[in-house]
């Protein structure tokens, strides 16, 4: 009997010790950090082209890189909804493993071209984490949620074709301006289909149109065509030094590389994990593509002229001058809203809304594409600078700027309230 029993229990400790071994084990995390989501939105900052217009397409790309990185983490870790449906996976699979593989599927389908160069980057990125099957489910759960994002945004209207037809010339309506009429470059030819793509994270661009432009006879209107007339002359003789660094500054910025740039200077900052990293560029990205949308959704609803036809021209109130020249060559589509400061403002104000509105404890310092650098004590600083750079550039009048950056507001109020929520325990 006695024999029996220690059999019995030495059977049963086996057991144990084999159950022991198949649960599954808490997720060490220890070792983990951001630098996935690090490395793979510079990979994707690389790819937004500094030609004219350039960043309009690529303010999708942009989304779908940091959405799907953001989307393969949370499928494993699930502290955040998900943009697109999340994918089955087992909580052991490694999520730096998925952001890269998910960043790695969307870049290579937008770039089959660049397949060499994202093969070799991608196995390197790869290569510094343990292989084992943690990795392997990782990859696997990061390629299936690239493939349900790419397909959730395959009918998303970004490749229709321009449908954009000129308005008839008259005072206060828009024309092509020089360089460009002389180019024959139209919206048509200028990404006018994008206005009519469908969003990623407001309900749509007709819900976020601006209201109309002021009147040219307007007390408003007539101040800012003076205030740009002398200001953004190229030979002004007023503006100052720190306001044409700031025109100059601005200029090859973008929304999606100040997205990225700013969202990971934050990231750094604040110490972020691998989630909460992915987390702030995904909901920063979103806000730049859908303010992109609705700037281009709200410009061809009102086809508003520019500072340099009403110049050049005369407005009522101010005398014409056919020879002013703006100090930046002017962009080829309509005034208004001014889109740098509305797109600007909609990453911006996602920031700020997820960091905190306050000064800064150290300046912020920005670096362009050109390598000209600016410090800002807030984001609310850095918006307000945007608005004046595209004064001082002579693009834009200051009330077009104002009315856009209030729209960047209220689309970071949004895509921060409904998007990416945490998820409830």
């Amino acid at each position: 009997m006695r024999s029996c029993w220690k059999r019995s229990r030495s059977l049963w400790a086996v057991l144990v010790l084999v159950l022991a071994g198949c649960r599954e084990e808490p997720v060490d995390t220890s070792k983990e950090t951001n630098r996935a989501v690090l490395e793979w939105s510079g990979i994707s900052r690389e790819f937004v082209p500094a030609i004219v217009g350039g960043f309009v397409p690529h303010s999708r790309q942009v989304a779908l890189t940091h959405v799907a990185m953001h989307d393969a983490i949370n499928s494993i870790r699930h502290r955040y909804e998900t943009h697109g449906a999340a994918v089955t996976a087992s909580s052991n699979a490694s999520p730096e493993a998925a952001a890269i593989a998910a960043a790695h599927s969307i870049l290579v389908r937008l770039y089959p071209e660049r397949q060499a160069e994202l093969a070799r980057r991608y196995a390197d990125s790869l290569a510094t984490l343990p292989d084992g099957l943690p990795k392997t489910e990782g990859i696997q759960v990061g390629e299936a949620v690239a493939e349900r994002l790419w397909n959730l945004r395959a009918d998303d209207r970004s490749n229709d074709a321009p449908t954009y037809v000129a308005p008839t010339p008259e005072q206060g309506v828009w024309r092509q301006v020089p360089p460009w009429s002389e180019q024959g470059l139209y919206p048509n030819s200028f990404l006018a289909q994008w206005s009519a793509v469908r969003t990623w994270a407001v309900p749509s661009a007709a819900e976020f149109r601006c209201p109309p432009p002021p009147a040219l006879t307007s007390e408003l209107f007539v101040r800012d065509l003076q205030e740009v007339k002398l200001l953004g002359a190229r030979t002004s003789a007023t503006r100052t030094e720190d306001q044409t660094h700031s025109g100059l500054f601005w200029a090859p910025i973008t929304a999606p590389l100040l997205a990225i740039d700013v969202g990971q200077q934050m990231a750094t900052r604040k110490g972020l994990d691998l989630e909460d990293t992915a987390r702030i560029l995904a909901l920063g990205s979103m806000a730049a593509a859908d303010a992109v949308i609705i700037n281009l959704h709200s410009k061809q609803a009102f086809n508003f002229w520019r500072p340099i036809t009403a110049i050049r021209e005369g407005s009522p109130g101010v005398a014409a001058d056919p020879s002013w020249v703006p100090m930046i060559d002017t962009p080829p589509n309509q005034e208004y809203p001014a889109g740098h400061p509305q797109q600007s403002s909609a990453v911006l104000n996602t920031y700020a809304r997820l960091f905190g509105s306050e000064p800064f404890a150290t300046p912020l310092v920005v670096r362009n594409p050109q390598g000209r650098e600016r410090s800002f004590g807030s984001f609310q600083q850095m918006v307000d600078d945007v608005v004046l750079g595209r004064v001082a550039g002579g693009m834009h009048y200051r009330n077009s700027g104002v009315v856009g950056a209030e729209s960047g507001r209220q689309i970071a109020t949004w895509v921060t309230s409904h998007n990416l929520l945490p998820q409830a325990d």
